[in-house]
């Protein structure tokens, strides 16, 4: 068992260091998100570690972001922004917003 405690310390030591959402959108635009690490809040990271990419995790990060900000009362949506480029949204993604889309 200190083996594997070990081992997830050992880890721990290589990972990167994780930038705010803003911050992370921002070096994704400028094109320096090659082995970004994001904090999410709540103990929870993000990262490049789906096929899409870099492209994939600034498409999850934007809507994080959007969610965040409805989720909250009173949300000031004006402060979002659009993307600086066209988006490109995953056929599993377009399928999970079209079902949100339907009315029971």
């Amino acid at each position: 068992m200190a083996e594997s405690n070990m081992l997830r310390a050992t880890l721990s030591l290589h990972t990167a260091p994780a930038v705010g959402v803003d911050e992370a959108i921002r070096l994704i635009e400028a094109g320096q998100g090659e082995g970004l690490r994001v904090d999410l809040g709540g103990g929870r990271f993000a990262s490049a570690d789906t096929p899409r990419g870099t492209e994939g995790l600034l498409q999850r990060l934007r809507g994080h972001k959007m969610l965040t900000a409805l989720s909250q009362e009173g949300a000031d949506l004006s402060r979002l922004k659009p993307p600086a480029t066209a988006v490109t949204v995953a056929p599993a993604v377009r399928e999970i917003l079209d079902a949100a889309m339907r009315r029971p």
